[in-house]
C-alpha cells in the first residue's frame, strides 16, 4: 500500500492510497478526503473521478462537520449522558490522575492539563465503569437466552469502527462508549453480540433470533445510525 501526498482537484484537497484493489473509491474521515485506487490508475483518471463526485464529496464534508459539532467535548462543566441519566464533569488539577463519581457529578483529577491526559483519565474511568456495569447485564441477558455457558470472557476496547464484537470462542468485546447510549440501545447491543454466539454472521436466522429477544431492535439500529456519533468525545 502506497500513500501519496495531497493532490488537488478543483476546490477539493485529497490524498491517494494506492494498493492492489481493482476499483477507485472515496473515503472521507475527519474532514480528510482519501482516494483509494489501484497502483496503475492514471492521475488524470483520478482527477476526473474526483471532479465527477465533487458535490457528493462536499456534501459529505459538510455532514461530517455538522456531526463533529455534536461530539461531546470533555471540559469543565460539560454535561454528558451516562447509563440513562446525565452527569456533569468537573476538571481539577491534582498531583495524580484520578476520577470520582458522586451522584450526578464526575470529578476528573488531572496531573497535567492537556487534552491527551484529560481523555486518558476519562477513558480509564469509562472502562472501569464498563467493567462494573456491563458484565452484570450480559449475564442477565445471557441467562435469559440460555447462552451464559457459551460466554468465555467479556472485554472492553474503545474503537472507532465497532460497538461490539463476538469471537467463535465466546469472547464478547464491547466499546465502553455504549454506556453513554440510551438504555434500550445498550441492551440491544448486548443482545446483538450474544446472538452471535449462535450465528457468527448477519443472516436472516441471526436477525430472527435478535428479534425474538429484542422486539424493538430496529429502533436501536436507527438510533445508532443517526446518533451514534454523539457518543464520541474529544
Amino acid at each position: 500500500m502506497i500513500k501519496a501526498p495531497f493532490s488537488e482537484s478543483s476546490d477539493i484537497n485529497f490524498f491517494i492510497t494506492r494498493s492492489k484493489r481493482k476499483t477507485v473509491a472515496i473515503h472521507i474521515d475527519n474532514n480528510s478526503v482519501e482516494i483509494r485506487a489501484p497502483h496503475r490508475t492514471p492521475m488524470a483518471f483520478i482527477n476526473d473521478f474526483v471532479a465527477e463526485k465533487r458535490q457528493w464529496i462536499l456534501n459529505k464534508l459538510v455532514e461530517q462537520e455538522e456531526k463533529q459539532a455534536e461530539v461531546i467535548k470533555i471540559q469543565d462543566g460539560a454535561i454528558i449522558p451516562f447509563m440513562g441519566y446525565e452527569i456533569t464533569l468537573e476538571l481539577q488539577s491534582a498531583k495524580r490522575n484520578g476520577s470520582k463519581l458522586t451522584g450526578s457529578n464526575l470529578l476528573l483529577k488531572l496531573s497535567e492539563q492537556s487534552q491527551e491526559n484529560t481523555l486518558k483519565v476519562m477513558d480509564r474511568w469509562l472502562i472501569k465503569q464498563a467493567n462494573v456495569e456491563i458484565p452484570e447485564l450480559v449475564e442477565l441477558f445471557a441467562k435469559e437466552m440460555q447462552l451464559w455457558d457459551k460466554v468465555s470472557a467479556i472485554k472492553f476496547r474503545k474503537t472507532k469502527t465497532k460497538w461490539g464484537h463476538c469471537t467463535a470462542t465466546g469472547v464478547l468485546q464491547f466499546n465502553p462508549l455504549i454506556l453513554l447510549a440510551p438504555e434500550f440501545v445498550m441492551n440491544y447491543l448486548i443482545v446483538h453480540e450474544l446472538c452471535h454466539l449462535v450465528h457468527q454472521n448477519h443472516s436472516s436466522s441471526f436477525w430472527h433470533l435478535v428479534l425474538h429477544y429484542d422486539k424493538h431492535y430496529q429502533e436501536a439500529e436507527k438510533w445508532l445510525k443517526h446518533n451514534g456519533h454523539k457518543l464520541w468525545y474529544y
